[in-house]
């Protein structure tokens, strides 16, 4: 048996290896250059590290026990959480119980209802009770009209823009729920589980073909045909494709109903090398509307600066349509507009402190959670015969990341290996 596996990101490496454990034959086809996709890295004074901040949670059972089989897990950390918001010019710690106690923007009131809807939210399991309700409204009558005006309101307008008010409470009951008091980070970066895998998979005679694509893609009972943009033309048992819905809807030929696809923003993310510190935590969410970025992310609070040649790396990042400025500026001029954002956040910092920068942006990053969403995901077995789509807009009501990659890997895989007995 052969399978065709579309992407070489978390979820296609993950695949490949495990179909491997069964004796099946792969060959993967990646688009760029490198390894994987959302989760590809760059080299920054000597050690990878991620194109957009990565970090794993305790809950990430996935992730964690994907990484120990392979033999990385001594190399996987986990930190006490630092977070903070950034309100009114001021930095509020908010990592904690005992912060969100102490958040003096709201009432102690509110603060107590804060903490009591969270606590409900994090121990709860129910979440389908909330998947027809709106997030900001459930929130008000919760937690709250002055702290969502505060807190919730923001963040969900700093990601999802003028869609936050139709987006369903599933989505942020997961974003509570699923997360924990430590973050996960592995020395050396990620990268390593992704060059492990591959590794895994060429040591048992697997395919990677980078700088290729597939541009056409059709299949039958008796398997899948697969037209490379090389020329190179591939027979297969079966295919999992692993890049977006409108990708593959095109490489296969198919026509997407609108009404029941997923509509999804984009990403930007700076990397900062710096010469000093930025802020005093990990994460900094900007509960400002007059901000044009959404979250600062000083990897380094985290990991410390020794592997990074003694710099501060700091990450700048963004949720937006694919026409805003902020996606379509070149980054030299968009860094010159973010600059004295990053000066209300700290009045010390100055331009010079910039040692280095990169800039990455990908166009299919967040899908847009409305209550209707659970109707519009396309399952992952496709109408095309042998064709499997494993995506992040399918991970529900869990949000994208490395974790659920790799458990929706497994989950395909057993579904084709049941298909094909």
């Amino acid at each position: 048996m052969k399978v065709l596996i579309v992407g070489a990101g978390a979820t296609g490496l993950a695949a490949a290896y495990e179909l491997q454990k069964s004796g099946v034959e792969v060959v993967i086809v990646e688009r760029s250059k490198e390894l994987g996709g959302l989760a590809g890295s760059l080299t920054v004074q000597g050690t990878n590290l991620e194109l957009f901040y990565h970090h794993l949670f305790t809950t990430d059972k996935s992730a964690i026990n994907l990484i120990q089989e392979i033999g990385l897990g001594e190399q996987l950390k986990f930190y006490p959480a630092s977070n903070a918001i950034f309100y009114e010019s001021k930095i509020y710690p908010f990592s904690t119980p005992k912060d969100i106690l102490s958040f003096a923007p709201i009432s102690i009131i509110d603060r107590l209802r804060l903490g009591a809807s969270s606590a409900y939210l994090k121990a709860t399991k129910n979440w389908k009770n909330l998947e027809k309700q709106l997030a900001l409204e459930w929130m008000s009558k919760w937690a709250g009209q002055r702290t969502t005006e505060v807190i919730w309101g923001p963040l969900i307008t700093g990601k999802f823009g003028d869609r936050a008010k139709d987006i369903a409470m599933s989505w942020l009951w997961a974003r509570i729920h699923n997360r924990s008091f430590k973050l996960g980070y592995m020395d050396g970066g990620f990268h390593q589980v992704y060059e492990v895998l591959a590794k895994k998979i060429k040591a048992k005679k697997g395919e990677i073909l980078f700088a290729d694509s597939v541009e056409q893609l059709k299949s039958d009972k008796k398997g899948v045909h697969a037209k490379l943009e090389s020329g190179k033309l591939i027979e297969a048992d079966a295919a999992i494709v692993t890049v977006p819905e409108p990708i593959f809807a095109k490489m296969a030929g198919i026509k997407l109903d609108k009404k029941k696809s997923h509509e999804h923003l984009g990403a930007t993310c700076f990397i900062l090398e710096l010469d000093q510190s930025l802020i005093p935590h990990y994460w900094l969410n900007i509960n400002d509307a007059s901000f044009p970025f959404l979250a600062v992310v000083e990897h380094t609070r985290m990991v410390g600066t020794k592997a990074y040649g003694g710099k501060h790396i700091v990450y700048v990042g963004n949720y937006i349509p694919h026409d805003d400025w902020r996606f379509t500026s070149d980054p030299a001029e968009l860094l010159k507009k973010y600059i004295p954002y990053l000066q209300k956040i700290n009045p010390d910092f100055k331009k010079s402190w910039i040692k280095k920068y990169h800039f990455s942006k990908a166009p299919f990053t967040q899908p847009i959670v409305t209550r209707d969403y659970a109707s519009q995901i396309p399952p992952n077995k496709t109408s095309l015969p042998n064709v499997w789509l494993a995506t992040m807009a399918q991970i529900y009501p869990e949000d994208r990341g490395q974790n659920y990659a790799f458990a929706m890997a497994k989950k395909v895989v057993g579904e084709i290996l049941e298909n094909k007995r």
